[in-house]
């Protein structure tokens, strides 16, 4: 953490998250089922993604690095070298690059892999390995952004204190990669446990931070509880990542928390989401007020449609009542 935080302006949950991903990649081999993409974002350039992908890229296990490259390129590296892949300027590799994404997003889980043709027999390839990319922004398909621990920089203030990294091996670098290895080899059987995950970690968020948990719990001490505050902090920073859907009841949750009542028109609830500020619906259209027709739309897949509501002033309109989102709001918000 301290080698990381000496060149980056990384907050405590961020530079714990990194190491503890940085050790997950030397357990990869022996005890992952899941792979987590580590991904570190920025709102603007000039914010240490480069310096932090190449800090990982020196302590993780035989990194391979890269700012562009070929789906096919891709699994045969790793199905070759099983290495840590580096991924710098993400977002112009993997722009209108359908094929390069499903390599990446199909090696998130053990076993996986894509189905090539070696001259003339089929077989899989494997694409199973730990990845890293840095990209401005957040402009990734839901798929891909559902896959990845986020680690969101920021631009150093004045006040900032930082040692430029000359971006070279060096003696410290080394050292610590031998204790990552020493270490993992004579635990990586026991990080085979299930570890406790902090609440409302299901399914694939779980499954990103599982096997990182179990090694905060085997390191002992202070970091199993800090991992989790750490895993609580950044899966909360990736909220801005919902699909739409998910923003959408999210918002409409909120509504009805507010309101306090158990039924809305569909007028009056696309008012209230338009009074959301920093949220789609009050420009959701160019520049206009999201319709009741539009918000009916989005909230069909969820199997929820408008139906005839009686209100308190005993009017009948087109609207909702809170029970029917009931279902969707257990399933779909932690």
């Amino acid at each position: 953490m301290r080698r990381l935080q000496r060149h980056v302006v990384l907050a405590p949950a961020q530079a714990l998250t990194v190491a503890l991903w940085i050790i997950m990649a030397w357990a990869h081999a022996g005890a992952a089922i899941y792979s987590p993409i580590l991904m570190t974002t920025s709102a603007e350039a000039d914010s240490g993604k480069t310096t932090l992908l190449n800090l990982v890229g020196f302590l993780a296990p035989r990194s391979l690095s890269t700012v562009e490259t070929t789906g096919a390129v891709l699994f045969r590296s790793i199905e070759k070298w099983s290495p840590t892949i580096i991924v710098d300027e993400a977002d112009t590799m993997l722009v209108d690059n359908e094929p390069l994404r499903a390599v990446i997003n199909s090696g998130w889980t053990r076993g996986s892999g894509v189905l090539r043709c070696d001259g003339d027999d089929p077989r899989l390839f494997s694409t199973f390995c730990p990845k890293a990319i840095g990209l401005k922004g957040r402009k990734m398909p839901d798929t891909t952004l559902s896959r990845c621990i986020i680690i969101d920089l920021k631009r150093k203030k004045r006040s900032d204190r930082v040692e430029h990294f000359r971006h070279l091996d060096d003696a410290e670098l080394a050292n610590l990669r031998r204790q990552a290895q020493r270490w993992t080899m004579d635990n990586v059987a026991t990080l085979k446990a299930v570890p406790e995950l902090p609440a409302g970690f299901d399914n694939r968020l779980g499954d990103n931070w599982r096997l990182m948990l179990a090694i905060a719990d085997l390191a002992g001490g202070e970091w199993p509880d800090q991992a989790r505050q750490a895993a609580t902090a950044i899966a909360r920073g990736g909220t801005a990542d919902m699909s739409i859907g998910i923003k959408l009841l999210a918002d409409i949750k909120d509504v009805f928390v507010i309101t306090a009542v158990d039924r809305l028109s569909s007028l009056e609830l696309v008012e209230a989401l338009g009074e959301i500020e920093g949220h789609p619906w009050a420009d959701w259209k160019g520049g206009n007020l999201i319709t009741p027709n539009a918000l009916a739309r989005l909230l069909e897949p969820f199997g929820i449609r408008p139906g005839s509501i009686r209100l308190e002033d005993n009017r009948v309109l087109r609207g909702y009542q809170r029970s029917h989102f009931e279902d969707a709001f257990e399933r779909y918000l932690p």
